[in-house]
């Protein structure tokens, strides 16, 4: 197989530098028409809820002592609670992050918005995350209309403190905060496009021009005619370009 010459590959293509900054210039227009025309705008909205104190009968339990009760033991007993339900609240993380990308909590939050979208949608736009093994709930929503996607995530967090209550018999949801409108797409970056296009269209410049490199027996140099012809050159006839 014959050896390639890396210096003189990269003169080849050096000699037809004009071709890869067509190329370049092409690709970041491409880049550029394909983030205007062809990528529909998303945007992202967000609230966040937290995993609260229980409220549940045993509140209520305390709250019946009788006064004569000895004040060290209520506090005993509200301390207990206290861990009771970071304990609880900690394992109930990942099952309330199933339940808010259910079914039946987007068809109700489909239902309070009256949206002309399906649950499907709602469920694959929807992502739920922890912040840093913490008890809070980040809930995000991509919608392609700004208001719609900060109106579902505020339906989601409402919807899911109902179907908590409605399952566990518990109000351990608070949401810390209300999702906004973002006049940001999250997913059209004009630089970023415009960039990797050009990148794309250097290289494939380049490989075209190796390509033909490969493929073209003309004799560059005296070196190859030695390589070829096992003699050493006479001489050289250099090229001499035609100048006014």
């Amino acid at each position: 197989m014959e050896e390639i010459d890396l210096k003189e590959i990269a003169y080849f293509i050096f000699k037809r530098k004009k071709l890869v900054v067509s190329f370049m210039l092409i690709g970041a227009i491409l880049g550029f028409i394909y983030t205007k025309y062809f990528i529909t705008p998303m945007y992202s909205a967000s609230t966040t809820v937290v995993l609260s104190k229980v409220s549940s009968s045993t509140d209520n339990q305390i709250n019946n002592i009788d006064d004569t009760t000895d004040s060290n033991l209520e506090q005993n007993l509200n301390n207990s609670i206290t861990q009771n339900d970071v304990t609880l609240n900690s394992k109930l993380v990942a099952t309330y992050s199933e339940i808010m990308k259910s079914r039946v909590v987007a068809q109700d939050v489909k239902a309070r918005l009256n949206l002309d979208i399906e649950e499907e949608s709602i469920m694959k736009n929807t992502s739920v995350s922890t912040k840093d093994d913490t008890e809070m709930l980040k809930i995000q929503v991509l919608n392609e209309d700004k208001d719609v996607a900060a109106n579902i995530a505020n339906a989601l967090a409402d919807v899911f403190k109902d179907k908590v209550r409605d399952i566990y018999n518990i109000e351990n949801v608070t949401v810390v905060d209300k999702a906004i409108p973002d006049d940001t797409p999250t997913n059209v970056n004009f630089v970023k496009s415009i960039i990797l296009f050009a990148i794309v269209g250097v290289f494939l410049s380049c490989f075209i021009l190796f390509v033909f490199f490969y493929f073209d027996n003309t004799i560059r140099s005296k070196t190859q005619v030695e390589k070829l012809l096992g003699l050493e050159t006479l001489a050289v006839i250099p090229e001499i370009k035609n100048r006014r």
